[in-house]
């Protein structure tokens, strides 16, 4: 069964529209993680001044022992701080990933896996994509599911769960862990979970708006009853 990691992005970003810093992150992941959230996701970039390295210090350090998975591009900054803060994975993000970065991540990988850490791709659900992840050895790999979820038709939704299906075997037989991000939401998750190899379903914004209206433990509680 997938466990369910919350992407605080959409917190983070809620707050810098609102400029507000009563939207505590770690608050949130406080309630998040009494709630039933198995796992937290952030993205961080070291040149935004409104979430800041020390920021980022003490989101991971109240997340206590649960998974943490840090998103950054192939920067060398950004693999300092990945190596230097105690986050449990970490996720390669960037526009034509491995064409554009691939250099930088056959120096980066091993760094990250040196220290412990496991490393993970978001990239395209395409076999070529899932083959160069295969060649820099990564633990897992995070399949965008935007063509799923933002299907123009049934016919084709089911033609994306296929393709994500099928890649998700193909990943699990070659020893990478599978984890699905992009626009997921309440209605989506279930034929995603059905999806055997699936290990983690990233969800972030579907949450945010729900716990609008319910609040965030309920909002977190009614998505895991969803999927279970």
């Amino acid at each position: 069964m997938a466990q369910l990691e919350l992407n605080l992005d959409a917190f983070l970003d809620c707050r810098q529209s609102l400029q507000s810093q009563d939207l505590s992150l770690p608050g949130i992941t406080t309630i998040a993680l009494l709630s039933g959230v198995d796992g937290l996701a952030i993205t961080f970039d070291s040149r935004s001044k409104s979430f800041t390295e020390r920021d980022l210090e003490l989101l991971v350090q109240s997340s206590g022992s649960a998974r943490f998975n840090l998103h950054i591009s192939p920067r060398a900054d950004l693999v300092q701080t990945a190596l230097d803060i105690p986050v449990n994975q970490v996720t390669f993000i960037g526009e034509d990933l491995f064409k554009t970065y691939g250099a930088d991540l056959d120096s980066f990988v091993p760094q990250i896996k040196e220290a412990g850490k496991l490393v993970s791709f978001r990239a395209e659900p395409e076999l070529s994509e899932l083959k160069k992840a295969y060649r820099l050895h990564a633990d897992f790999i995070e399949l965008n599911t935007w063509s799923f979820t933002n299907a123009p038709s049934p016919p084709a939704q089911v033609e994306a769960q296929e393709q994500l299906a099928l890649l998700a075997r193909t990943a699990e037989k070659n020893g990478m862990g599978v984890a699905l991000n992009g626009g997921i939401g309440y209605q989506e998750a279930n034929p995603l979970i059905n999806i055997d190899s699936v290990e983690n379903l990233i969800v972030g914004r579907a949450i945010l708006a729900r716990a609008v209206f319910v609040g965030l433990e309920t909002a977190i509680r009614d998505f895991k009853g969803n999927i279970l």
